[in-house]
This record gives C-alpha cells, structure tokens and sequence, in this order.
C-alpha cells in the first residue's frame, strides 16, 4: 500500500518551491557562486545578537504569549505610526508571527474558502501553492516590462469578478525590484473599496529603497485599515532571516482568529527570538543604513555588468536586493537557462518563471553577496552567453 494514498486531497495543491529546487541543484556542484539566495550576506547586527544572549540570561526561555511580548507589540506599534503611517492597537490589531510566512500561511487559513479568486501580480512572488492549499484559485495581473514591472489598475479592474476575495501585494516586489508608488496604490485601494476586496500587503523588503523611491504602505490609506492585512518581517532589513519573526497589522477579528490558532499551531514565537526583535525595532537604524548603503553599490555593479553582457537587458531595479534581467534573446527557457549556468558555469539564478507565466524569459538575480562574488559571477555568465550565441 501506498502511504501516499492517506495524503489529503489538499496536498495536491502544494508544489515544491521552484526555489528550494534550485538551491538542492546548486549544492551539489562544488564552487557555486549562489545568486539565487534571498537573504542578506551580512551577520544579524551585534546589538540584536547581545539583546537574545541578555535574554537568556535573563530567563526568556519559556513559553511566549500566543500573540507575541506586550512590549514587542509596543515597539511595533510606534515603529507603524512612524513609518508607515498606519496606528494600530498593540493589545488587539498587532500580532507576532513567525517570520512574515506564517503571516501569509494564516491570512490563507482564515480568509480563503473553496472557489475563491485571489488577484497575484505576475511575475511576482510565488503565493500559489499558499493559495491553492485552501482550495482558493489564482488570478493573474500582470506587471509587463515595458511599465516597468508595475501593475496596471486596469488590468485590476478586468480581473475582478463576483468571486475576487483577495488582492496580494507585494511592493518593494521580489522578483523584480518595481515599487508601487502611492499614486498606483491609491488607484488599486479604490478599487478594492469598490468591491470590498481584502488586500494582503507583504511587505519584507521595505527599508531596501534606492534613488529616493518611498516605500507605502496602502494599510495607511483612508478607508482601508479594516480591509488591510499588512505583514512585516524582520528577516531582510535587519539580516535576520534565520530568528523567523515578522509581525501582522489587521483589524482585531482577524488577529483574533491568528492568536487562538497559534495556541494549537507553535504556542508562539521563540521567546529570545522576539527579544532580539525587540532590540531591532527599538534601537537606531543606522545598521539598516548602512546594509542598504552596501546594497546601492552592488545594484550598480550587477545593472552595469548585466548590461553590458551581449544578448541580456535588465531594468535598473527600484528596491529589494534583486535583478530581474531579460534572457530571452538566447532562445532558451529560463529554467534550462538557469540548468546550464549553474550545471556549465557554476553561477546559481532562479528562473523567472517561477514567479508566474510573465516571468518566462527572465532570471532573478540577487546582488545580496559580495562584490567580488558579483565580478566573479558577472564573467561567469558572459563567457556561458559567448558559448551558445
């Protein structure tokens, strides 16, 4: 007997991430120059690594509350108002998740029922299989490269039908780098307004802006506190992808509904976790400053040097720690693009494709690691383009 045969039905709409499949072939060929991974190259700062180990000795070693430290969701709290301009109630609409996944995991569980239609940018973030778990269904809106990966609210409005629940956003967007401006976001809030449709705002990558761009967030927005799920995390801006603590902002039903399931799921987020957390969102950001100061110059060096590769375009990403350059001209698919940089040339990329239908015929490219890995790579790539052009 196959043990599959006591598997649920649902099982059958979660793929395995195209992601981690990437990462499993890179590591096995030795000498990889991993340009796949997302996450920061850097040490999660002193200060927040001292706060966990003065929680230890302090005794944060037991079972946390369901919904996260009182004083977390205290800093959490200001840190909102100050730079999101959204004002939530630590003691009802604030809730720590582990890391922003479970975030979005919950937002699934509590929101969607069988049938119902979900609105994801392409490309974008892969959501499907968080989606397809509870028996929602996909819709696609399409951020194109000549609108710079940025959605058109018209497309938005062609999309909506009597079964459209929820719109995800993701801006600062990985895979691409576009950010959504306000003007775009107030465009979009009117139109869930409308049709009072719940937004899902994931939002990880919100301190890494470059050239001025400003992050907002449409939870800020008149009339669509009660209709936003906003979701942050602390993995990107503060290199602490490994600690899994994020936070989400939502009206008190819904954090309700979060905080009960937690008793049953992990009984909360690890105790000397959010002390660490605490630290970050509560001390100077000077050490965000100067990551994303890192980041700017090594955007420069992966946009130039990918320009300059025959046969390869690639727009000059807004945010993020990602490229998202255009293959298309070597006539290959971007998974077998991928294969052979990593299988011929030792360069790891994440196919574009993974992140929805539009994403074919580009890579995802981060330029979280150092510059000489970036050099390196970057003469990697062009002598792999010089053998099949």
């Amino acid at each position: 007997m196959k043990i599959e045969n006591f598997f649920s039905k649902r099982n059958k709409g979660v793929e395995w991430s195209g992601i981690r499949i990437m990462f499993a072939l890179a590591d096995k060929i030795d000498n990889v120059i991993n340009l796949g991974i997302g996450q920061p190259d850097f040490d999660t700062p002193e200060h927040i690594r001292d706060a966990a180990k003065l929680g230890l000795d302090q005794g944060f070693t037991r079972y946390p509350p369901a919904n996260g430290f009182q004083d977390l969701r205290e800093a959490v709290a200001v840190k909102l108002e100050r730079e999101n301009k959204i004002k939530a109630d630590p003691d009802s609409e604030i809730f720590i998740s582990v890391g922003a996944m479970q975030g979005i995991f919950n937002v699934m569980l509590h929101m969607i029922d069988p049938g119902d239609e979900v609105l994801v940018v392409d490309p974008g973030y892969d959501y499907y299989s968080q989606i397809r778990l509870f028996g929602g269904v996909p819709v696609r809106v399409p951020a194109k490269e000549e609108n710079r990966f940025k959605i058109d609210p018209e497309d938005v409005k062609n999309a909506i039908t009597s079964k459209t629940k929820l719109m995800i956003l993701n801006t600062p967007s990985n895979p691409t780098g576009a950010v959504f401006d306000r003007e775009l976001l107030e465009q979009i809030a009117l139109l869930c307004k409308k049709h009072k449709i719940l937004v899902l705002s994931d939002e990880p990558y919100e301190h890494i802006m470059f050239d001025g761009n400003e992050h907002v967030s449409i939870g800020s927005f008149e009339g669509m506190k009660d209709l936003t799920i906003s979701i942050y995390t602390l993995s990107k801006s503060y290199a602490m992808t490994g600690w899994r603590v994020g936070y989400v902002v939502a009206n008190k039903a819904i954090i309700d509904e979060m905080e009960k399931l937690m008793e049953h799921m992990v009984s909360g987020v690890t105790a000397v976790a959010q002390r660490a957390a605490l630290a970050a969102i509560s001390s100077s950001q000077e050490c965000v400053k100067n990551m994303v100061a890192r980041y700017a110059k090594r955007r420069e060096i992966i946009y130039n040097g990918l320009n300059n590769i025959k046969g390869i375009s690639c727009i000059k990403p807004e945010s993020t720690f990602y490229a998202f350059p255009n293959i298309s001209s070597f006539g290959m698919s971007s998974w077998d693009f991928a294969k052979y940089m990593v299988n011929e040339h030792k360069v790891a990329m994440v196919p574009g494709s993974i992140f929805g239908n539009n994403g074919e015929g580009f890579v995802r490219i981060s330029f979280a690691t150092s510059s000489d890995n970036l050099e390196k790579a970057l003469e990697k790539i062009e002598g792999g383009i010089s053998s099949i052009i």
